[in-house]
């Protein structure tokens, strides 16, 4: 399974912890585009985020762009330790 097919479960999440529509909207496009990248990607996933960032920066990402993708990859890690949790207790 791609990383990317993670993303329709990511947003119901998100959709039930987060009232801010435009907030969910930008926590999903920077999270889908990191997705597609990942899925992409033959490094360690141990690495992965520095390398995206690292990307990003090369692509010439101001600040508050970065600042946007780490809030929405930090609410994905959320979205995924919670459901580590839950396939666990399954």
């Amino acid at each position: 399974m791609h990383r990317s097919a993670a993303l329709a479960p990511f947003i119901a999440w998100l959709a039930s912890r987060d009232p801010d529509e435009a907030a969910r909207r930008r926590h999903r496009d920077h999270v889908e585009r990191y997705l597609r990248w990942a899925d992409r990607d033959r490094g360690p996933a141990r690495d992965r985020w520095k390398r995206y960032e690292r990307l990003l920066r090369q692509i010439g990402a101001e600040p508050p762009a970065l600042t946007a993708a780490r809030a929405a990859l930090d609410r994905y890690a959320e979205f995924q330790r919670i459901r580590a949790l839950t396939d666990a207790a399954d």
